[in-house]
């Protein structure tokens, strides 16, 4: 299911709230038209509600959040799973409109993503970016696009396991630059890239098979 609205943007003081519920044993691909644009000036927020049944698969994977100049934009992303559910979640934004000289450009970017695990609250991190709070470009470095990956569930076990152990064999120095944290529940990766192609190569590389496998189909084939 892709996501989709005239622009594919974010425009003014947009507030969209979406509610995801996933049934027992189905498995649903939720993504974007494109690039989720934050036009100049915009005041918005996105919120995604999405529970997930016992037996059942979500791959949400949307492409990066790219905030134009003066933007504010906030972003909610809570999942409720059952105890034999599982998760594959993507949370990326990119540097902005660098061709336009947008490079870290914006005013605020805000993302949030929570999960609970049969009731019991097992992930809540947040990322603040804030011009407010110095130079984002010098604080940032070279780099551009990031990413924060979160895999749940009994479906993708044997995949957090393969690709914590994939990224703990890459050099320190190596880039993209990519970091595994294992939890009992699931996995988290962080992702920073010089480019957005080049964090979109990585994102692939690691969960697109496994997503693929879940699906039962390559989720962005038939994309464009």
């Amino acid at each position: 299911m892709f996501q989709s609205s005239l622009g594919g943007g974010f425009v003014g003081r947009d507030a969209v709230e979406l509610d995801v519920v996933v049934g027992a044993d189905a498995a649903l691909f939720l993504s974007s038209q494109a690039t989720s644009k934050v036009y100049r000036a915009t005041r918005s927020r996105f919120a995604l509600e999405a529970k997930v049944a016992r037996g059942a698969t979500l791959v949400a994977w949307p492409d990066p959040v790219t905030c134009f100049a003066g933007a504010r934009f906030e972003q909610t992303q809570r999942f409720s799973l059952a105890d034999t559910a599982s998760l594959i979640v993507v949370d990326a934004w990119t540097a902005g409109r660098i061709a336009r000289g947008e490079r870290w450009a914006f005013d605020h970017l805000a993302t949030r993503v929570t999960l609970e695990i049969a009731g019991e609250p097992v992930y809540d991190d947040g990322l603040l970016l804030s011009a407010a709070h110095g130079d984002l470009a010098a604080r940032l470095g070279d780099t551009n696009a990031f990413a924060t990956i979160v895999l749940a569930g009994p479906q993708f076990a044997a995949a957090a396991s393969a690709i914590a152990d994939d990224i703990e064999q890459r050099s320190i120095d190596s880039r993209p630059l990519c970091a595994a944290s294992r939890w009992p529940w699931g996995l988290v990766i962080r992702l920073a890239a010089t480019s957005t192609e080049a964090l979109g190569r990585l994102t692939w590389e690691l969960i697109g098979p496994h997503a693929s496998a879940a699906l039962g189909a390559d989720p962005h084939a038939r994309k464009w």
